[in-house]
């Protein structure tokens, strides 16, 4: 029973401190209520989430590669639920906050999803974990 006890907390812990970087190639726009999509669209982005640190920074490349545009985020709310994590993000510039979701992929990844009224917006594209660096 200690060691359940002890692998459980680890694993909370893995999933609490845990860091995602998502490189985003297409938005796919989903009705929460039809459960059909409305549209797709290519993007080149990548968010970068670090729940230890309660950040997410959000960037917008151009056609090169190059960053375009940059927004860091404050992570104010995070919850799991059956497997899902659910991430309440506050703007440091507007100061509105963007629901996300990262669940699982069905082949062992994550899958990031952005939430806005009733609709879905799936993030296609990669994810890998990144670890801080010791400064």
């Amino acid at each position: 029973m200690k060691n359940l006890f002890v692998l459980s907390l680890l694993f909370i812990t893995g999933k609490l401190t845990a860091q995602y970087s998502f490189t985003v190639t297409e938005f796919n726009e989903i009705d929460l209520e039809t459960k059909e999509t409305k549209s797709s669209f290519p993007v080149k982005q990548i968010f970068n989430f670090s729940l230890k640190d309660k950040y997410l920074i959000h960037n917008v490349l151009n056609e090169s590669g190059v960053v375009e545009d940059s927004q860091l985020y404050k992570i104010i709310e995070q919850k799991d639920k059956d497997g899902v994590l659910f991430l309440t993000c506050k703007s440091g510039v507007s100061g509105n906050s963007y629901q996300y979701l990262l669940g699982n992929d069905g082949s062992g990844g994550k899958q990031l999803y952005q939430v806005s009224g009733n609709t879905l917006y799936q993030l296609q594209g990669s994810m890998t974990t990144f670890k801080t660096f010791k400064q």
